[in-house]
């Protein structure tokens, strides 16, 4: 009889263990449902506020419409767990611009989209080497963030920019706002959608011309890739985060992360 009393103790046990395991699971999953959920909601907001440019054009409605689901179904968002960060429309490597045309070249950058006046920061401490209202690329910030951690330069163009907000030869620290987002679209390289183009080049470009130094970077076409300098173990982009500390040569996103609380676009 006792025998028989322990077996029905020790099962009842393992029932119970069982039934705390299966909601645990079931938290879990609906957790990342959730976060699933807040991603595809983030990313759609994001390209409704990047295609402004369609606002004050509407006859190009066709057009509109066509861009933003091509927008909402190629957009990439990186975030880590519990953030939400702007999305990467066009990654490295890409044979699509951010309007979803065919690029003549594989690119050798990343375009992440964003909204009006959005502050975009410095991802190493650097140097500014270079600021320009490029006639097709619109302002334009050249900056030196010193060496990766595998030794190559990391000479870094942030361009299609709204307003600068640094100067040439001044230091600026990782998670400097550098600069902003346009409020509108004015120059043909920004192809009508608001976004960072972000490139990372190993030789700057003191004079320009024609013959490989027109959009200031030697190596315009031998970029190096972003992703290999701000993706962690999960492939999930670093965070600028005040009270962290960061390896010489690692980089940081060029945007803020958000808190999935805080995660609504304005």
């Amino acid at each position: 009889m006792g025998t028989f009393i322990y077996l029905v103790r020790k099962v009842k046990i393992l029932c119970l263990l069982l039934s705390i395991t299966f909601v645990s699971y079931e938290l879990e999953a609906s957790d990342s449902d959730k976060h699933s959920d807040e991603k595809i909601k983030s990313i759609e907001n994001y390209c409704q506020k990047s295609l402004i440019y369609y606002k004050d054009h509407p006859q190009l409605y066709s057009e509109y419409y066509d861009l933003l689901d091509f927008c909402k179904s190629s957009s990439k968002d990186l975030s880590p767990k519990g953030y939400i960060v702007n999305p990467i429309i066009s990654d490295f490597g890409s044979m699509f611009g951010v309007n979803s045309r065919p690029r003549d070249y594989t690119h050798q950058g990343v375009d992440i989209i964003g909204k009006e006046d959005q502050s975009i920061i410095a991802i190493a401490d650097g140097k500014v080497l270079e600021t320009a209202v490029e006639q097709c690329w619109g302002p334009t910030l050249v900056i030196d963030h010193g060496k990766a951690s595998d030794g190559k330069n990391l000479i870094v163009i942030y361009g299609h920019l709204g307003e600068l907000l640094v100067k040439a030869n001044q230091r600026v620290k990782r998670g400097d706002i550098v600069a902003k987002l346009p409020k509108k679209i004015n120059y043909r390289c920004m192809a009508r959608v608001r976004h960072l183009h972000l490139q990372i080049g190993q030789s700057y470009c003191e004079k320009k011309d024609n013959w490989g130094c027109r959009y200031f970077i030697k190596d315009f076409y031998r970029s190096l890739n972003p992703n290999n300098y701000w993706l962690d173990k999960q492939n999930k982009i670093s965070c600028f985060r005040k009270d962290k500390n960061y390896p010489i040569g690692h980089l940081t996103y060029p945007f803020e992360c958000i808190k999935q609380s805080k995660s609504e676009i304005d």
